[in-house]
Formats: C-alpha cells, structure tokens, sequence
C-alpha cells in the first residue's frame, strides 16, 4: 500500500522527482544547480515531462541585502525555466521557500528518485545523509558535490559533481535517469551501510582517538582557543 502511495506521488508529478533542499545562503549553490537542471532540458528533450524539481529553500539572514538579492535570482531563474518548458499536465519545477518540519521532509526524502545536493562548499552537508537513511527501498541516486564534506565518504556510490560544472551536473542527472534499478539499489545500499556505520558515536570516537594520537603536552593552553574579549565585544557591536 506504501509504495502505491509513493508511486502515485511521483507520477502526479513525472517519472522521476528530483529534489533539492537548502538554506538561503551563497554556499549552497542554487543558481547554479537551477541552471544545470535548465542545461538538462535543453540538450536531452526526451526528459519534458519525465522529470520535476522540488526545490525547498529555507529562510535565512532575511534582514540582509544580499541574501534577499539571491532569493529574488532563484526566483527569477525558477520562473524563467518554469516559463520555458511547462506544458499542460506538466510543470517543470515546484519551488517552497519555508521550512519544512521532519515529518514532511522525511516523506520527500523517500519520494524523491534523485536527490540534487550540490553546495560550493560545505562543511558535511547532512541532506546527502538524511537523504540515504531515509531511502528504505534502495531505489534512489544522489547527486552529490565533490566539494561537500560528506563526499570524503560518499563519493565511490553518489554521482559525484562539480558544482561548476553546468553540463556536468546536467549530465548527472540524465545519468541519474537512466540508471537501472540494480545499479541504483547496489550504490543506495552501499551508502546507507556507510551513513549507518558513521553514526555519532563513531564521530565522538574518531575525535578523540585524534585528540590522544598526540602528546598533550604539545597542545597550545586553552586561552589559544578561546576569542579574546575584545574580538568578542567588536564581533557584538558589528552584529546588526
């Protein structure tokens, strides 16, 4: 009955749902990724109406010009897209600009058949995780940026991108298209086994191993780590 579900979601939208979900924030890389799903269009038309966006954008430092500058460019490069290739029954991508509580994300995760995750820099980027764990039925592919943190672990099963690289990551996604399902369920599960086995005890763990690899005695003293009064009260009076 589940997978009925499922399928029924997907295809009221097309063959196969894409998803993207990000902060508000330059890092993040969503024009970029906008105008890779725009290449994919373009040079492989046989994708019109197989394929839809949902791209979830989460507010962040609204009070600041340049964050607002980039949300009216994602924006108007949505609807530009959207203006281009909608046809009737069919609408290329499905743009939220809210947040999203854990329920609601959980059950894209799991309709989604390819995640976008596609950052400039990122210090882990836990939606290629979460995006893994919540596909129980092995049947997704992420995209992943190779500039991610968590591709240092992911990178062997994920398609690995370079944010970039437009046509490269329209590339992927066609790829991720045309994968047939053993392929996808061989790479989904190696990477769930690799997100079950780097849980937070292992984390906790291989912090402290690298902590005790050294002498402490050749450890700065803890006044090195912590910012000074006056960075800190100079930091305080900057903050708008």
């Amino acid at each position: 009955m589940e997978k009925e579900r499922r399928k029924s979601a997907r295809i009221s939208l097309s063959d196969h749902l894409i998803l993207g979900v990000d902060r508000l924030d330059y890092s993040k890389g969503i024009p970029e990724r906008l105008l890779a799903f725009h290449n994919a269009l373009q040079r492989y038309p046989e994708l019109e109406k197989k394929i839809s966006m949902v791209q979830i954008v989460v507010p962040s430092r609204q009070r600041i010009p340049e964050y607002e500058n980039l949300k009216h460019e994602i924006e108007q490069l949505i609807s530009e897209i959207n203006g281009t290739f909608t046809r009737p029954g069919w609408v290329p991508i499905h743009y939220l600009y809210q947040g999203v509580d854990r329920t609601e994300l959980t059950a894209l995760y799991r309709a989604a058949d390819i995640a976008l995750v596609t950052p400039l820099k990122d210090g882990m980027n836990l939606v290629a995780k979460e995006y893994c764990a919540s596909n129980i039925h092995l049947d997704g592919v992420l995209i992943l940026s190779e500039f991610a943190g968590a591709s240092s672990q992911l990178y062997k099963h994920a398609l690995l991108v370079n944010p970039h690289d437009i046509e490269g990551i329209a590339d992927a996604i066609n790829q991720a298209c045309h994968m047939g399902l053993d392929e996808r369920k061989k790479r989904m599960r190696a990477l769930r086994k690799i997100v079950k086995k780097t849980d937070i005890y292992w984390w906790v763990d291989t912090f402290l191993k690298a902590v005790f690899s050294h002498d402490l005695d050749t450890l700065g003293p803890l006044e090195d780590y912590i910012p000074s009064q006056e960075i800190s009260n100079r930091k305080n009076s900057e903050a708008p």
